[in-house]
Formats: C-alpha cells, structure tokens, sequence
C-alpha cells in the first residue's frame, strides 16, 4: 500500500475518533469536535495522545482496517485521554500515562467487542468506563501526577484560546442568559469531552446541528425529559450541568431514537420513556459507587441502552419501532434510506416463485374462487390456455386433445427439492372426476421451511421427476393433464406450508409476470379472468445490463468545457454487493439485476458526475419491452433535494416527511420486434413540497443493439457515448 494512502487512513480514523463519540463517522462534525477539547489545553492533548497511541496500536496489530478507520477503536481512548487530562495538569509522567492508557483502553475495547459480539450487541463507551476508573485510581498513587486547576480559572483558559472575543462572549452570556435549562443542557454538551463550560456546550450544540438535525432534536428531548424528571423527582438539578450525569441522557436519547433505531414516532417515545429510567440507575448507581470513590460517567446510559437493546431482540414482532440494519452515517440518511427501501422492495428477501409454465395463460380460477379454491385451500389458482376468442379447446371439446393446455409442459416455479411425486392415476374423460383420489398426478417442490409448492392434475406417466431430486426454475417436471378432481384440463399451482398432498394454502405472491400483455407486476397475485405470462429475457437489454464484476464502462462525455473521459468499473462489496465505481470523481452507485428491472439502491459520491446524473436516470428501468407502460417509483428525498429545502425537512422527517420524489420511465423501441435497432428510456423525476411540485429533471438513455449507450442529461446539457462493453 502507498505510504500516503496509509498515512491517509491512520488519520481519518483519528479524526472520526472524536465524531465517533456521538455515533458519527463524519469528518466535517470531528472539527469542532476537536476544537472544543482543546478548551482545556491539558485535556485536548493528552486526549489526542491516547486516540493517536490507540490507533497507531490498532494499525500495528492488523486489527480489522475498516474498523479503525472509522474511529471505533479510538473513541474510548480519546475519552479516556480527555478525562485524564482534565483531572491531571499535563506532566511527563500524565503523558506516559495517557500513551499507555490508550493502548490499554484498545485491548479492553477489543475484548468487549469479542465478549458482547457474540450477542450482537455494541460495546459502546464501557471501555473508556473501565479504563477511567483503574486510570483515576491509579493516579493518586503517583508523585507527579498534580491536580489540574485550569477549571478554576475558567477565563484565563478562554484567554489563552481566543484572546478578549472570548472571555468578553462568555462573559456576556453569563450577564444575560440566565436559563437554568439552556446553561445545563450547553453544559452536559460540553462535559462529553470534558469541558465544563457554557461555550464548549455552544460549539458543540452547533456542529451537531449542522451535522443531524434528528440527533439534535434528541439531545434537546432527552435532557429536556432529564431536566423534568430531576425536577418531579426532587433530585439534584446541579448534578445535571456540573457532573457527568447530564450526557448520560444526551447520549441515550440520540442513540435509541435515532441511531441504533431509525428515527420515527416511535423511536422518539422511546428515548422519552427509557429517559427517566436511566434518571433513577444514576441516582442509583452514585450511591453505590461513592463508597469506592469512583465517579458515573457515562455507566447509566450503557447499561441501559445495552439491556434495552438486548431485550427488543425478543420480540415476535418489530412493529414500527425498527433496528437499523445498515448504518448510512446519520439518522436522516437511516430514515430516508429505510423509508425508500420498504416502499421499494415491501417482500425484500422473499424466495421468487415465478410461474409454473411457459408462454401465456389464463386463469381459469383464481384464490378465494367459486368452485373448489376455498376455506383451507383458497389461495391457489387454475391456469388453462384459451384462443383469440376465448376458448380453452378446439374442434367440440370432447376429447382430452382438443384442449390447448393438455400435455403442455409444467416447469419447477422456483429452485428447490422435490418432495412428493405421485404419478400413475389415469386422465378423466371430459366432464368425469376422481373424488378418491382427489389431487390426481402431484409434484411438491420444497423451496425453503415452511414454503412448498404443488402442482396438481398432472397427465399420467407424464411426472419425470421423483422425491429427492433437486430441480431448478425452469425445470420441466411433467406435463399438464386431468387426472383428479379434474373435469377438464388444466393446471392447479398453490403454496403451502408443509409438504402434505391434502395440506391448506399458502398466501404467498409470484415474484414477475406480464398481465394482460401490458404490465409488469412483481411480488403480485394474479386474478381470475387475467392472461398472465413469464418475462422472457431480452438479449439486448439483458447484456447492457446484466453487469459482471470487472467490467469497465468506457464514456465519452460532451460538456460545455469540451470532450472529457469517464472510466466506470464494476465491482464488489465484502458483501458481494455489486456497484459502479467512477475512477474520476471516486463516486459510487450501488446496483441490482433481477432479470426484471435494473435498478440502483444506493449512491455515495460527487453530485456533479455522469454517474450521479446515470443514478437518477436508471433509478429503476425494466428489461422488457411493452408499448405504453410507465414505470414509476420513489426516490429518497435526501438523493436529490439539498440545501434549506432539505434542512428545514429533516426536522419533521421522523413525524410527518412532505417532501416527495418519483420517477416515471417511459421506454420505446426502434425497428420490429424481431430486428430491434435500439431501445430509448425517457425519464422524468419529480419534486414535491407539500404536494407542490417543486423540482423536474428529464434524462434519456438509449441502448443499441451493439451494446453501445448513449446518454443526455437534458438538465445540464451534458451528452455521453459509451463504447460497446
């Protein structure tokens, strides 16, 4: 690895040490952050002395990289640092102390993420808890360890920082800002870092700010609950402002309400009631820590954010009241990011069950129907094959042969293994049933536990699989006939939960087909009277399209400044997760391929690239053609608005979101069906302020059969060419 590249690492995660704190990986927010612990010049230093030691550790030992850099190795030691240096004037021996207790302070935080891994659970600041307590109890046996007096002379340590400005600010906010509340919530802010005074609250109040204004809101609920509960209480009210109780609740709201949960109604009542609780586990935990000398810190909001997060695992049903599964790095982006994704994709990990045949069918009955799909056995359907007028068979209909779909093939409707199949049991003549054996010829597919599938009527001698093969989608399984409780030829598919002929339905949807020949419907349940149809792949789009792994998408740009190169790569996440990756502008766009649509999950980088405008444009676009359909869909807010309009939303976002975004595809197609010259995507996105449209932007794509693309950003004028891939 290049030696600046690494040096480059070793300070981001230094840097985001100090972000860490408050559940953030921004380098943006750490700035002030790290101003601010410099208020107490002995504390920002040997606070930064730890962090550095801890992470140096870190990389010296190979411990996981990504880890590192994001500062959670860091942050205990930092706070360790800060607290050390706040107690102790900084000295040689403070210095060797605060070196060695950061790299003391990274093995207990290694060894607690081994101890509360295994239960999935973070180790949050009980690292920096442990080390404080053997750090502080160390000290007053050392000779050079001296007090640290700085807090008393508040002004003079302001002095040396900012000059005159300084104290003349401070000392203007005492005069005439005389809130009990806004002086102890600033002051809980700045006893986070150490800093117990009103204007390190301030800056810290402001970046947080700046940086979320979900987090911000929390910090105010949780220390405005603290305040009354103190209050009602009867309880100390100093403790709040000049201890470390106050943070505890600053702490517990913002990481309940908005980062180990997105943010919603009803993670905000939740960091409101588990508030007073972590009241009544300091009070608590004071008494039975004075014997022993030993001071708070932030023990009450661990031990409570870890049982409350513990606890949830139980139950049956999450509810509304959500887990962050992929943390996005603030809590409007968890929020925006988890409201896109469950509108987008409601059956997200669903097995895909497609339909059971190939070409186009009808429903002859559908779930809850008229004749035999009821009670336990409601949700199934009958599929037969009709003409351009309807009918299901030629000449009279007398005979088995006259029907359309008789002898047809049955296809396996999903990867799986077969559980049952039953062959042998003759055809009925037209208008005769098999009551005794009601089910006639049967293939049941196990897919998952819990999840089979059966397709029954089967012709006999027909059924060319037996219990135990493993078959893929696709597959052909036997063919269609009327053997059962069947009158006439036709095909019964249901899904079940246990792999018994006679067992109940399932209601469970088919992943993609095309209705009456004019929409795409996935995770859907076709009804009686509908023609449905598998998705064929078409080769063109399929192959613009279907990206592998190291791929390079090669474009000629045309902007106002001229001709410009743009290289994009396709590669891989740890999570096998693919995505575009601009070599220019380092952005990146996250993508999926279905067979179905094309469409992108996520987007990190430059706003101002080709692949930002590509993002938007592709945001999903289907893979078939059908003349007149419109594909549409939603896009989060914080992807495409910016600026006032987004920063004034993010403070109702958790309770009511009134700003809006969908795209409309509109595909054509050049050339006949059989000799397709190219195919254009016309896309439209639209912004919405309370239902006002507010924002438009038009894109269009054109794919040509020798896989060459072309691109126009009719907003900036920019046109791109992509060379055949």
């Amino acid at each position: 690895m290049n030696n600046n590249v690494r040096i480059s690492t070793f300070f981001q995660g230094v840097l985001r040490s100090y972000s860490q704190i408050f559940f953030s990986e921004s380098y943006w927010f750490a700035i002030p952050l790290v101003v601010v612990s410099f208020f107490d010049i002995s504390a920002g230093l040997t606070g930064l002395l730890s962090v550095l030691t801890a992470n140096l550790a870190a990389t010296l030992l190979k411990f996981d990289k990504l880890t590192t850099t994001k500062g959670f190795y860091g942050f205990n030691s930092l706070l360790v640092g800060l607290g050390l240096g706040y107690y102790y004037e900084l000295t040689f021996i403070i210095i060797v102390i605060a070196i060695f207790s950061g790299f003391l302070t990274l093995l207990i935080t290694i060894a607690m993420q081994g101890v509360l891994g295994k239960y999935y659970l973070p180790y949050l600041s009980i690292p920096f808890v442990l080390t404080i307590w053997i750090v502080l109890s160390a000290g007053g046996m050392l000779n050079g360890a001296q007090d640290n007096q700085s807090g008393v002379y508040l002004l003079n340590r302001l002095f040396s920082i900012g000059g005159t400005p300084l104290v003349n600010i401070h000392q203007w906010w005492i005069s005439n800002i005389t809130s009990n509340f806004l002086n102890r919530y600033f002051l809980s802010l700045g006893a986070i870092f150490f800093q117990f005074n009103v204007l390190a609250g301030i800056v810290i109040a402001v970046a947080l700010l700046f940086y979320s204004r979900i987090a911000f809101l929390l910090s105010l609920l949780g220390f405005s609950v603290a305040y009354l509960a103190y209050s009602f209480l009867g309880m100390d009210m100093i403790q709040l402002g000049y201890s470390y109780i106050g943070f505890n609740f600053v702490l517990g709201a913002v990481a309940i309400g908005g980062y180990f949960y997105i943010p919603s109604k009803q993670s905000f009542f939740w960091a409101f009631a588990i508030t007073p609780i972590i009241a009544i586990v300091a009070a608590g935990l004071m008494g039975v820590l004075k014997p022993f000398n030993l001071a708070l810190f932030s023990l009450p909001f661990n031990l409570i954010l870890l049982t409350f997060i513990y606890a949830l695992r139980f139950r049956t049903v999450p509810g509304r009241f959500k887990e962050v599964l992929i943390q996005e790095g603030t809590p409007e982006r968890n929020l925006y990011s988890h409201e896109s994704f469950t509108k987008r994709f409601p059956n997200f990990g669903w097995i895909q069950i497609k339909l059971p045949f190939i070409g186009e069918w009808y429903i002859s009955q559908g779930q809850d129907g008229e004749f035999t799909h009821k009670g336990e056995w409601a949700n199934a359907w009958d599929f037969v094959i009709t003409d351009s007028v309807s009918a299901q068979y030629k000449e009279e209909g007398n005979d088995l042969s006259d029907y359309y779909c008789f002898g047809q093939k049955v296809v396996a409707p999903a990867d799986g293994s077969v559980v049952v199949a039953e062959d042998g049991i003759d055809d009925n003549s037209i208008g005769e049933v098999n009551t005794f054996k009601n089910w006639g010829n049967t293939v049941i597919i196990k897919h998952a536990e819990g999840l089979y599938s059966k397709l029954c009527h089967l012709q006999k001698g027909s059924v060319i699989v037996k219990a135990g093969d493993n078959v893929h989608y696709g597959q052909i399984i036997g063919k269609v006939g009327n053997s059962g409780r069947s009158p006439y030829p036709h095909l019964h598919f249901q899904l079940q939960p246990t792999p018994y002929i006679g067992s109940g339905t399932l209601k469970y949807p088919l992943f993609a087909y095309l209705k009456d020949r004019k929409e795409i419907r996935t995770f859907s349940y076709p009804e009686k009277g509908q023609r449905v149809k598998s998705i064929d792949d078409n080769s063109i789009l399929k192959k613009a399209f279907n990206l592998m792994p190291g791929t390079k998408i090669n474009w000629n740009m045309k902007t106002s400044k001229g001709m410009e190169k743009v290289i994009w790569e396709v590669l891989t996440n740890t999570y096998n997760k693919s995505y575009l990756f601009c070599h220019s502008t380092k952005s990146v766009a996250y993508f999926q391929f279905d067979g179905v649509y094309f469409y992108f999950t996520y987007f990190d980088g430059n706003r101002k690239s080709l692949l930002y405008s590509f993002f938007l444009a592709a945001f999903r676009i289907p893979l078939v053609y059908i003349d007149g359909n419109i594909t549409t869909d939603s896009l989060p807010v914080n992807r495409t608005f910016k600026g006032w309009r987004l920063f004034l939303h993010d403070f109702t976002s958790p309770f009511f979101m009134y700003l809006k975004v969908g795209s409309s595809v509109r595909m054509k197609r050049s050339g006949p069906e059989f000799d397709v010259e190219n195919f254009e995507y016309d896309s439209r996105l639209s912004g919405y302020s309370f239902r006002r449209q507010v924002m438009e932007k038009g894109y269009r794509l054109i794919v040509n059969k020798d896989n060459s693309l072309k691109f126009i950003d009719e907003n900036s004028g920019v046109e791109a060419i992509c060379e055949s891939y």
